[in-house]
């Protein structure tokens, strides 16, 4: 299949990331009309399972975290690979990426003096998980609604800062719903909405007053 190009948003959540997207794809291809409508007046379409290729560009925007330390909103790019493994299932692997700002602490100063530097970070996420449609190997007026669900780890692979504080690397849990719009050409357009779940950690010395 082919790469392609499209537009799509992410939007972090603490705790509770919540991911939508709009992924231009290849993929499988549309086949006959149902039993029990005239094919030419059909609302429904046979579709034969591929594997495909989707590349996205968006916006990541983190609410807050208490400390006031993780990435800030931010551009992403995210790639992901989809494999029919039977039936209306299919296995996906995704990698997203997303270049941002963030404050460094030190909480030995005054509230109005402790943000001492905002350098920038890349937090990388990969996660694996299963596309289910909801309406099998089918379409419905060229639709193919989905529900998905995933497992991963998300970095930014940067060591710990002035205030001993480092975003580590984190598993993460995901889950969401997805939209697909099916071309006769083959083409199609996806929106995906997703919830992602990590949990941040602080130094000691971040609790001390």
């Amino acid at each position: 299949m082919i790469l392609s190009f499209s537009t799509a948003a992410l939007r972090a959540h603490f705790l509770a990331p919540l991911a939508v997207a709009f992924l231009l794809i290849a993929p499988s291809q549309s086949a006959v009309a149902q039993v029990g409508h005239l094919p030419d007046k059909s609302p429904y379409e046979d579709v034969k399972p591929s594997q495909t290729f989707s590349l996205s560009v968006g916006q990541l925007g983190v609410k807050r975290d208490p400390a006031n330390v993780a990435p800030a909103a931010s551009p992403f790019v995210s790639l992901r690979y989809d494999l029919p493994v039977g039936g209306p299932a299919a296995l996906y692997a995704r990698y997203s990426f997303a270049r941002s700002d963030r404050n460094v602490l030190d909480p030995n100063k005054p509230r109005a003096t402790r943000v001492v530097g905002k350098p920038s970070v890349t937090t990388h996420v990969v996660d694996l998980g299963l596309d289910l449609s909801l309406t099998g190997q089918k379409t419905w007026h060229q639709l193919m609604p989905s529900l998905t669900g995933g497992v991963g780890v998300v970095s930014d692979f940067a060591k710990a800062d002035t205030g001993a504080y480092k975003f580590g690397t984190k598993f993460s849990f995901s889950y969401g719903a997805g939209l697909k719009y099916l071309f006769k050409n083959g083409w199609a357009i996806r929106g995906d909405a997703t919830n992602s779940i990590w949990q941040y950690q602080y130094p000691d010395k971040y609790f001390v007053k």
